[in-house]
C-alpha cells in the first residue's frame, strides 16, 4: 500500500533526524528491508542490515547516527525503530475524518454526544454517558448505561462495554474485547456456589491500548484500573479488582487473578500469570509461562513456576538438561557398589 510522497527531507525534519544523500528523493511507502524497491523508504537498525546497506533497492534507509553508506540516501535517526514508527504514522495512516454518526446507530437518552464523531452502523450506546470528541465506534460496538469515553479514543467491532466504565483519552480497543464483565467472585454455601454481587467498575486510563479478545473485569468493589499508556496484547484477562501501572506491557495470554496489583514498566510475557493478591514491582520482568505465586521485587527479573530469580531458573534448566546423563551416572555408581558389596561379603 502506498501512502502520501514525501521528500526524505522533509520526513528527516518531521522525525528529528537528517537527511543524507539527496535530501529531495520522493518516498511514498515504508517496505521492509529485502522487498522495498525504488519510492521506498526501509529500516536498517541492526548490524545485519547494515552490513547489507548496497543490496537494498529501496530510495532511502533508516539508519542510525554515525552510519556511512557512500551513494546511498540515508535518514539518520537517534532511535532508528522510533523514526520508523513516526514515518509509518506519516505515511500511511491517514488523518482522521470524521464520518458522523449514522442513523442506524442506536443513541440512548441522556448520552452527551463530542464533536467530530465517527459512529457507524449497528452500534448500540446506553443512557446517560458521555461520548467525547473524535470518537470512532466501529460497526458492532455496545456500550452500557453511563460509560464515559474520552476523545480521540477508537473502539474496533464487537466490542462490550459494560455500564458505569470510565475509558480515556486516545484510547484503543480492539475487536471482541469485553471491558466491565462480573469479576470471578463466588462463595461456597453447601452444595452450591452463591454470586458475590460485583458492583465496582473499571478505569482505563489515557493512552492505553487493549488487544483483540481480551477480557477486564469490573471490580467487587472500588475499581479495576489500568494505567495510563499501559499496553495489553491480544487474549489478556484482567481479573477483578486488579490495577496495573502506567507504561506497563502484558503480552499475549496474560492472566491476572483477581487484585493483582502490577506496578509502573512491568513487562509480563506471554502466558505468565498470576495468584490472587501479589504484587509485581515497578520495573520487574516476568519470562514467559511464568507462575508468580508471591510477590516480585521491583526490578527483579522471574521465571518459571513458582517464579523464581532468572539467574536460578537459567541454572536449573541447565541441570533438567543434564538429569537422563546424571541418571544413568549414578545407575553406573550403584552398579559398582553392589559389585564391591558382593565382593566383599
Amino acid at each position: 500500500m502506498r501512502g502520501q510522497a514525501f521528500t526524505l527531507g522533509e520526513l528527516a525534519r518531521q522525525v528529528g533526524g537528517v537527511a543524507v544523500g539527496d535530501a529531495d528523493v520522493q518516498v511514498g511507502a515504508v517496505r521492509p528491508f529485502d522487498e522495498a524497491g525504488p519510492g521506498d523508504l526501509t529500516l536498517a537498525a541492526d548490524p545485519k542490515y547494515l552490513a547489507r546497506l548496497a543490496e537494498t533497492r529501496a530510495s532511502a534507509v533508516i539508519v542510525p547516527p554515525g552510519t556511512e553508506a557512500p551513494g546511498r540516501n540515508l535518514l539518520r535517526a537517534p532511535n532508528p525503530r522510533l523514526a520508523f514508527a513516526q514515518v509509518l504514522q506519516i505515511i500511511h495512516v491517514p488523518p482522521y475524518t470524521p464520518a458522523g454518526v449514522n442513523p442506524l446507530a442506536v443513541i440512548g437518552p441522556g448520552t452527551v454526544l463530542g464533536r467530530d464523531l465517527s459512529i457507524h452502523p449497528g452500534v448500540v450506546v446506553g443512557c446517560d454517558g458521555r461520548i467525547g470528541d473524535r470518537v470512532t465506534l466501529h460497526p458492532g460496538v455496545v456500550i452500557g448505561d453511563g460509560v464515559a469515553i474520552g476523545e480521540d479514543t477508537v473502539i474496533y467491532p464487537n466490542v462490550s462495554i459494560y455500564n458505569r466504565v470510565t475509558i480515556g483519552r486516545r484510547v484503543i480497543i480492539h475487536s471482541g474485547t469485553v471491558i466491565g464483565a462480573d469479576g470471578f467472585g463466588f462463595i461456597f454455601d453447601g452444595g452450591r456456589h452463591v454470586k458475590v454481587p460485583q458492583v465496582g467498575t473499571v478505569e482505563i486510563q489515557d493512552d492505553v491500548e487493549v488487544g483483540a479478545n481480551c477480557a477486564v473485569d469490573r471490580a467487587t468493589l472500588g475499581a479495576t484500573v489500568i494505567g495510563r499508556g499501559t499496553k495489553l496484547d491480544n487474549f489478556v484477562q484482567v481479573g477483578h479488582n486488579s490495577v496495573i501501572g502506567e507504561h506497563s506491557l502484558l503480552v499475549a495470554q496474560v492472566g491476572l487473578s483477581g487484585s493483582t496489583r502490577v506496578g509502573r514498566g512491568v513487562v509480563m510475557a506471554g502466558q505468565s500469570a498470576t495468584n490472587q493478591h501479589v504484587s509485581i514491582g515497578d520495573g520487574a520482568v516476568i519470562g514467559g509461562q511464568a507462575g508468580v505465586t508471591k510477590s516480585v521485587k521491583p526490578g527483579a527479573a522471574v521465571a518459571g513456576t513458582p517464579a523464581m530469580d532468572l539467574r536460578q531458573w537459567k541454572r536449573l534448566q541447565v541441570l533438567a538438561a543434564r538429569l537422563p546423563e546424571l541418571y544413568e551416572r549414578l545407575r553406573a555408581i550403584e552398579a559398582r557398589l553392589e559389585e564391591r558389596m558382593k565382593d566383599e561379603g
